[in-house]
C-alpha cells in the first residue's frame, strides 16, 4: 500500500481551517488540515482524512486520506494520534504532525488487544492490554511516544474471580499525580457454564481499581452499591476529570449496552474527590430517575461541570434490546443526545438531534466551549447518513454540519 500524508496549512480561523493542497509521491491529491477525521468508508476500510471545515459541505475520503490496515480505534494523546487495530493484528501505529505534515513516527505492538489508552503526559501513554475470554493477566504497557516504544509492562489481574467465573474489563484510565484509577466492570471469561464469555451476573455494584504510579501497587478498590458496573464493552472513558481533580464515572445498568442479565441498580453518576481512594458517599446522581427513565449509554465530560450523555430509554425485558446501542443504523434508533449537568444533577435533552443510531463508542472533539459529534441515521433499506453536529453544552442545542461520505466518523481530532 502505498504512503500518503495529510499537510497542515498555516493559519485556523476560527474552528474552521484554511486548506492548501500538494501531491503525494505517485501524483494523487492530498488534503491539508489540522483536523483529522477517521471514517469507516462504505468498503469498510478506516480512512484518516484531513478536513477544511467540520460545518458544511462533505467530508470525504475517496481518492484521499491515510488508508489503515484494518477496523481500527483511534487515541489522541498530546498531539500523537494513535491508530490501534481491533480485527487484525496488536499493531498501534503513531501519527503527528512534523514538518507541517501528518507523518507515520513507527509503531508498537502488543502480546495483546489494546482496550484502551490514557494519558500519562503529551510524550507518555498507557496502554491496557486485554483478552476476551480466559483468566490471562490484565497488561498495563507504558509508551514511549517520542520513540513508539513499549518501556515497561504491568502484569495484573485488577480484580479476577475464577471462582464466580469473572474478570475485569477496563472502562477507563485516568493518571492523576501520583495515582492511577482504573474503572472496569466484571464480565464472564467463558470458562464457567454460568458466566458465559461477556456475561454481567455480577453488576451491581460500581468500581475502581487504584493503584500507586508509576510503582503500581494497589492502594485500594473503590466499591458503591447505588449503581452498577462502570461504563460498557468497547467504552474506553467511562471515568473523566474535571477542572478541580474530581473524577466521575457513569453506570449504565442497561441491555441495550451490553449487560446481561441487567443489574437492578439505576444508571447514574458517581463521584471520587480530587485525590481521594474512595467514592464520595455524599454524590449520586441518578440519571435514571431525572432523566425520566433513560440510561446513560455513553458520555463524555465537555467541561464547566457538563457531561454530554448519549442515552437510551429501552425495555430491559425484551431481547430484542441487548446489544442494541451497538448498531451504528438500527431502522428503529433508541438513541438520544442530552446534556447532563453534574452540580444541578439535571438532564436536558438535546432537541436539535434527532434520535440516531449507536456504534462502537462516539466520535467527538471537545473545542473552545463547544462539542463536535458524529451521528449516524437510518434512511432506507440502502441509504444512511451521517453527520457532524456542533453541541453547545450550556444551551444544550446543536447545529447540524459537515455530512460524512462514507459509514461514520470514527475519531475527530485536532492535531498541532
Amino acid at each position: 500500500m502505498k504512503k500518503q500524508f495529510l499537510n497542515i496549512a498555516a493559519g485556523i480561523l476560527s474552528a474552521t481551517i484554511v486548506l492548501t493542497s500538494c501531491l503525494d509521491d505517485d501524483g494523487g491529491s492530498a488534503t491539508t488540515s489540522h483536523l483529522i477525521v477517521g471514517i469507516e468508508a462504505e468498503s469498510g476500510t478506516d480512512i484518516l482524512v484531513g478536513a477544511d471545515d467540520l460545518m458544511s459541505g462533505t467530508i470525504s475520503p475517496v481518492g484521499r486520506g491515510v488508508e489503515q490496515p484494518a477496523w481500527m480505534s483511534f487515541y489522541q494523546v498530546g498531539n500523537t494520534l494513535l491508530a490501534s487495530g481491533y480485527t487484525s493484528d496488536n499493531m498501534t501505529t503513531g501519527y503527528r504532525m512534523i514538518d507541517s505534515v501528518l507523518t507515520d513516527v513507527g509503531s508498537f505492538i502488543t502480546e495483546l488487544g489494546v482496550y484502551g489508552i490514557a494519558e500519562i503526559d503529551e510524550n507518555t501513554a498507557l496502554v491496557a492490554g486485554v483478552t476476551r475470554a480466559g483468566f490471562e493477566d490484565r497488561v498495563f504497557y507504558t509508551i514511549d511516544l517520542n520513540t513508539m516504544s513499549i518501556i515497561s509492562r504491568f502484569n495484573t489481574k485488577i480484580d479476577e474471580r475464577q471462582e464466580e467465573g469473572l474478570v475485569a474489563w477496563p472502562t477507563g484510565m485516568i493518571r492523576q499525580k501520583n495515582k492511577l484509577y482504573i474503572s472496569y466492570y466484571l464480565m464472564g471469561a467463558g470458562e464457567l457454564e454460568e458466566a458465559p464469555a461477556f456475561s454481567t451476573p455480577n453488576s451491581n455494584q460500581a468500581r475502581v481499581a487504584i493503584y500507586s504510579y508509576p510503582e503500581m501497587e494497589l492502594l485500594n478498590i473503590a466499591t458503591d452499591d447505588r449503581t452498577s458496573d462502570i461504563g460498557l464493552y468497547s467504552g474506553e472513558n467511562a471515568i473523566m476529570e474535571t477542572e478541580n481533580g474530581d473524577i466521575y464515572s457513569f453506570s449504565t445498568s442497561g441491555s441495550a449496552s451490553y449487560f446481561k442479565p441487567v443489574p437492578s441498580n439505576p444508571s447514574g453518576f458517581l463521584r471520587i474527590q480530587n485525590g481521594e481512594t474512595a467514592f464520595d458517599d455524599s454524590y449520586f446522581f441518578n440519571f435514571e430517575e431525572a432523566s425520566g427513565g433513560f440510561k446513560i449509554n455513553q458520555a463524555f465530560y465537555a467541561g464547566n461541570g457538563k457531561m454530554i450523555v448519549k442515552m437510551i430509554k429501552e425495555d430491559s425485558t425484551n431481547p430484542i434490546y441487548y446489544g442494541a446501542s451497538f448498531g451504528v443504523y438500527p431502522e428503529t434508533p433508541i438513541c438520544y443526545l442530552a446534556v447532563a449537568d453534574l452540580e444541578n444533577q439535571t438532564v436536558t435533552p438535546i432537541d436539535d438531534i434527532p434520535a440516531n443510531g449507536g456504534g462502537w463508542g462516539v466520535a467527538h472533539m471537545v473545542h473552545d466551549g463547544r462539542v463536535y459529534i458524529n451521528v449516524c441515521n437510518y434512511k432506507t433499506e440502502t441509504s444512511t447518513e451521517a453527520y457532524i453536529y456542533e453541541i453547545d453544552p450550556e444551551t444544550a442545542t446543536a447545529v447540524k454540519g459537515a455530512e460524512i461520505d462514507g459509514n461514520y466518523a470514527k475519531s475527530i481530532n485536532l492535531l498541532y
